[in-house]
């Protein structure tokens, strides 16, 4: 089974770009979305012309002809459990669940119960399934299903803070570090779905909304949270092949574990401009006042420099995987990459991936391997 996996997808109906085969650094990239079996994204924005807007920083909705432009790009399926789901409520998903399925785009993440909202899409590859789960731990107050209110697949976090007083002392104004842990009820539920879906069907892939966007995280907290490779080692023993992670708005590292793999972010693929996203909508005023607590500034050069993700999955062997860098024009819009761009996100994508502890080599096509295994393959290594 084949998959095409990209990350964060905004549409709203803008023209496109035409794509020309074979495409240039340059080009359009959404022609790589017609590789595979199945093409994954995360939509990451509600399609709806209705609805009671949320009260939040960001609160994005588009037309419901963005279900068809899906379709007409390539989407086969969609993660819906996302920090935005909700950003017009319930109605705005019930548009949103419409327009895709008229235009034959599947979906997991979002129900009229945690428990419709937690089930997962099966999808039939040629002789074999393929169970899709959506879950977000990128969550507002109150977006998440429960047993009687519509909402969207949740795995909780936990989070404290600890100080150290004599280095805050002598360093005044340095954040806390985060300790963060899923809920523990949460990543029970979510173990026993998987392992029921994995009895049924042969291959199991998890969408998490997860993480803390670049511009959020110190630095010396490394670019995961504490509670993500915890979680996702868990879902993995659990039975899920894949997990795909989303929300940070850049590339984070891939970890293979077991006969699984985990991509920690897979970035971005297109944000168009929307209802309720515009560049100032992320982009901290300098002359604000009062001023914000956290300056935004979402729009720098991690937002602009992304991936497709082509995973081979059969579901007993350790998937294979694939990168094919690309980037965001200044709209936002994906493009081949520029071949020393292309050079630059594979180095720092397999340095950061090696950085957790595995001997990841990336070859210059893109292929990912968990170790280097000959001198002919540590030559192509990106370094």
């Amino acid at each position: 089974m084949d998959l095409t996996i990209v990350g964060d997808v905004v549409v709203s109906g803008l023209p496109r770009r035409p794509m020309v085969e074979p495409a240039e650094p340059g080009d359009s990239a959404f022609g790589l979305l017609k590789a595979g079996d199945l093409t994954i994204g995360n939509l990451e924005v509600p399609l709806t012309e209705s609805g009671e807007r949320a009260e939040k920083l960001v609160a994005m909705r588009a037309p419901t002809t963005g279900a068809a432009e899906l379709a007409e790009l390539g989407f086969d399926l969609v993660s819906l459990a996302m920090n935005h789901a909700m950003d017009f409520g319930a109605d705005g998903m019930r548009d949103t669940v419409r327009a895709l399925d008229s235009a034959g785009v599947l979906h997991a993440g979002f129900g009229e119960s945690v428990a419709e909202a937690t089930r997962p899409r099966v999808v039939s590859v040629g002789d074999s399934t393929l169970a899709f789960f959506s879950f977000c731990s990128a969550l507002p107050l109150g977006y998440n299903a429960t047993a009687d209110r519509a909402g969207i697949g949740a795995i909780r976090v936990r989070q404290n803070f600890e100080f150290d007083s004599t280095f805050l002392d002598e360093t005044p104004g340095t954040p806390p570090f985060v300790h963060s842990s899923a809920h523990e009820p949460d990543v029970q539920v979510a173990e026993a779905l998987i392992r029921e879906a994995k009895q049924h069907n042969d291959v199991v892939a998890v969408a998490l909304h997860w993480g803390v966007p670049f511009c959020y995280l110190p630095d010396v907290q490394g670019p995961l949270a504490q509670y993500q490779r915890p979680l996702a080692r868990r879902l993995i023993d659990a039975g899920a092949d894949l997990i795909i992670g989303s929300h940070p708005h850049c590339l984070h590292p891939v970890e293979f574990y077991g006969n699984g793999l985990i991509l920690y972010s897979t970035g971005n693929f297109v944000f168009d401009w929307c209802d309720g996203w515009s560049p100032d909508s992320m982009v901290a005023k300098e002359d604000a006042h009062p001023a914000p607590p956290y300056q935004p500034a979402l729009l720098k050069g991690p937002w602009y420099e992304s991936a497709v993700f082509h995973v081979q999955l059969d579901g007993h062997e350790a998937p294979e995987l694939r990168v094919e860098p690309i980037e965001l024009d200044s709209d936002s819009q994906p493009i081949i990459a520029r071949p020393e761009v292309a050079q630059s996100i594979l180095a720092r994508f397999a340095e950061a991936s090696r950085a957790l502890g595995q001997a990841i080599a990336v070859d210059v096509d893109g292929t990912v391997r968990r170790q280097v295994t000959s001198p002919t393959a540590e030559a192509l290594r990106v370094s």
